[in-house]
């Protein structure tokens, strides 16, 4: 079975600070990057998959073949880092059986309907909910850019985005 190190959301998927700061963080040796989209577009599935740091494993699944590989145990004794793109895909993945005790969200990207809870972290409501659903069911989830940057509790950003769009 293989050993999950940090299960990340993180719109950017796989890119420098992924790379230089949470790889050797949380010192895995590979990475598996859950997409749909990047799943099915073969060219620029390559191109991530030469941009990979030497002697780091990638692999690239789409959220239904992600989590079928490791109900087969495809992925060995790998020590883990897995990157989704956003919320939505790994509330999905984790409906489906995905193995997830510990979530950490990074990049979300901005939007409108958004709420800043950091400088550089953001959510909505339609995502809220969806983190809610997996923190009551025993997920310990956090939200952090960096290593060197403080950790949120989902509680906190909660309490931010609810405060926000009551005004």
């Amino acid at each position: 079975m293989p050993d999950i190190r940090l299960v990340r959301v993180d719109f950017r998927l796989m890119h420098g600070q992924v790379v230089t700061a949470w790889l050797k963080q949380v010192s895995a040796d590979a990475i598996l990057i859950v997409d749909d989209q990047l799943a099915a577009d073969k060219f620029l599935a390559q191109v991530f998959l030469m941009a990979k740091p030497q002697g780091v494993k990638v692999a690239i699944r789409s959220v239904e073949k992600a989590v079928a590989a490791f109900q087969k145990g495809v992925f060995g004794n790998e020590k883990m880092l897995i990157l989704f793109k956003s919320v939505e895909s790994v509330k999905r993945a984790y409906d489906l059986g995905f193995p997830l005790e510990k979530l950490q969200l990074g990049g979300l990207g901005n939007g409108t309907d958004k709420v800043m809870i950091s400088k550089e972290l953001s959510l909505n409501e339609e995502e809220v909910e969806k983190l809610l659903d997996m923190q009551g069911k025993g997920v310990e989830i956090t939200l952090q850019m960096t290593p060197r940057d403080a950790v949120i509790t989902l509680d906190d950003a909660v309490k931010m985005v609810r405060e926000h769009t009551k005004e």
